[in-house]
């Protein structure tokens, strides 16, 4: 059996038993029952899986409605809007027009991202930024590199992030 100390946390550890396949229909109780006799463990609970149901889709006819409504909309006054091909590829540095992320689609629906938060995956965030400075959560954020909840990027002075 091998343990992981949960991230952010000095008393909480993840066991996972080697032998055991990764997917499994029953559950190993005596694994359990064992983790659950040790003076060192206060609560020990076996994670379950569960089964994913797609619930639904939209019909082709509705997004290209959705489309037609987003055509009508103004465009963003962000400057480096044109820049972002993921926002709205219309074929910028060669790229494959609307192989993108169909926001317009979803901001003619009435998202904008108004009480939404994101998580971003990356080895630095300027959370100082005016663009973020606001909406920044730090505590939903982690700083893997310096354990904390603050992921300013680290510059070198040729402003390679490290």
């Amino acid at each position: 059996m091998c343990w992981l100390q949960v991230l952010g946390s000095d008393e909480y550890f993840h066991f996972v038993h080697r032998a055991m396949p990764p997917a499994r229909k029953k559950r190993s109780l005596p694994h359990t029952k064992k983790l659950k006799a040790d003076p060192m463990v206060s609560t020990a609970f076996q994670q379950t899986g569960f089964r994913r149901v797609k619930r639904g889709f939209r019909a082709l006819r509705l997004r290209e409605e959705e489309e037609e409504a987003a055509a009508h909309m103004p465009e963003p006054t962000d400057p480096y809007f044109p820049y972002q091909w993921y926002l709205k590829n219309v074929g910028q540095n060669g790229g494959k027009p609307k192989l993108d992320l169909n926001v317009e689609a979803a901001w003619a629906q009435g998202y904008t991202g108004r009480n939404i938060t994101t998580a971003i995956m990356d080895d630095g965030v300027d959370y100082m930024h005016p663009d973020l400075r606001e909406s920044y959560n730090a505590r939903a954020s982690y700083d893997f590199s310096s354990n904390d909840p603050y992921p300013y990027p680290r510059y070198t002075d040729d402003w390679f992030n490290r």
